[in-house]
């Protein structure tokens, strides 16, 4: 580390996900498995991992919006939303970082409930993203209006009902 809680990534291997070249700290590398969607580190997904979010995927911040707790945060320049979970069964506080690099979107899984020096240097190893701050939540809560009328006819009523009392500003 050097000054102000700042690390030296420069000797950091590199991972390619999606559209993305990401520096991987040390005790991240040698992944379990790597592709074009996934860097992940260990078999349990909550260790490390970066996903790149293409459309199709984009129902999965629907889930950690009701499932978690989030909040927005602004990391190495990147708008984000921080989602905070206990895993009952690892017995470990988890983290997941939802941000846009370019175009694109993301997440990083780790285990702690803090964003770290080394997960700030991941983020702030990828591009800038293209959306104004308006743009990104925006995008992420549009995609929440899709997955609620993509629910089968029967439950859209009382998902309809229930989600009417929150207005998308309202949502992380």
């Amino acid at each position: 580390m050097n000054g102000a809680g700042a690390i030296d990534s420069a000797n950091w291997t590199s991972a390619d996900v999606g559209y993305e070249t990401f520096k991987i700290p040390p005790q991240y590398e040698n992944p379990y498995s790597s592709d074009f969607d996934m860097y992940e580190f260990d078999e349990d997904i909550d260790v490390f991992t970066i996903r790149y979010v293409n459309p199709n995927l984009m129902d999965l911040y629907g889930h950690f919006l009701n499932e978690y707790h989030g909040k927005k945060v602004n990391v190495a320049g990147h708008d984000a939303v921080h989602f905070t979970y206990y895993d009952r069964h690892d017995k470990t506080n988890n983290s997941v970082l939802w941000f846009s690099a370019g175009e694109e979107f993301y997440y990083i899984n780790w285990i702690g409930s803090n964003i770290t020096p080394a997960i700030k240097e991941v983020v702030k190893s990828s591009l800038k993203s293209n959306y104004t701050h308006k743009e990104f939540y925006s995008i992420l809560n549009d995609n929440i209006k899709i997955t609620i009328l993509s629910i089968p006819l029967n439950l859209k009523g009382l998902i309809i009902l229930l989600s009417s009392t929150h207005t998308t500003s309202e949502m992380v």
